[in-house]
């Protein structure tokens, strides 16, 4: 009865070592995806601009509530600014507005911008980026 209780306990221990074998050789991971093309950036942060609701102060080329894209652009691109930087929050302003329009501005990233990613936030930047071209393409 000892030899049978052994070799049952001798059977159980295997048993269980060549589970964690099965289970350590499963890959779960999941693959790196590549980067967005310039074509799917540009969709994307055409996408994002309006559910974000970047679109309702900001037109593409006529100052609404808020500077234009192209406006906006036009000095981050003359200074050599990161527009990324700006929309998490990590610098300042360049354009000339009003305090206010800081204001709405600081708590539109604070809300809608704050759990974006930063592909997202790339997406974005290249939108604002070329929509200057998208717009002479129409």
């Amino acid at each position: 009865m000892r030899i049978f209780t052994i070799l049952l306990f001798i059977l159980l221990l295997n048993s269980c070592k060549s589970e964690k074998k099965i289970e350590e050789s499963i890959d779960n991971s999941v693959p790196a995806r590549t980067e967005l093309s310039y074509d799917s950036k540009i969709f994307l942060g055409n996408r994002l601009f309006s559910e974000k609701t970047c679109v309702t102060c900001h037109d593409i080329d006529t100052y609404f509530k808020a500077p234009s894209v192209i406006e906006i652009m036009k000095v981050y691109k003359e200074n050599n600014a990161d527009i990324v930087a700006f929309l998490k929050g990590n610098s300042k302003p360049i354009l000339d507005v009003t305090a206010s329009e800081i204001a709405i501005m600081q708590d539109n990233i604070d809300g809608f911008l704050k759990n974006i990613t930063d592909e997202e936030l790339n997406a974005i930047a290249t939108y604002m980026m070329h929509v200057d071209e998208l717009v002479k393409n129409r």
